[in-house]
């Protein structure tokens, strides 16, 4: 029989958003996770910058909300 892997909550999510122009992707993170732990590992490349963002959540609704609207950002390019 195969085990299910289930994620417990609440606990600290991370996400890695990508987005081309820096500034314009911090606010957005702002804007969709007011209440985030921390911004972590900015990276620059030559068309896109990537940010480690970590914030609690309390259960799988919240943390796949918190992903729509990141995903759903015009400032937002990808989400990990």
């Amino acid at each position: 029989m195969e085990k299910e892997n289930k994620i417990e909550y609440p606990r600290t999510w991370e996400f890695c958003v990508f987005g081309k122009n820096k500034d314009k992707m911090s606010d957005a993170i702002t804007e969709c996770i007011p209440n985030k732990i921390s911004h972590e590992h900015s990276k620059s490349h030559k068309s896109y910058h990537s940010q480690k963002v970590k914030v609690h959540v309390s259960s799988e609704d919240e943390r796949n909300e918190l992903y729509e609207k990141l995903k759903n950002h015009p400032e937002i390019m990808y989400i990990l």
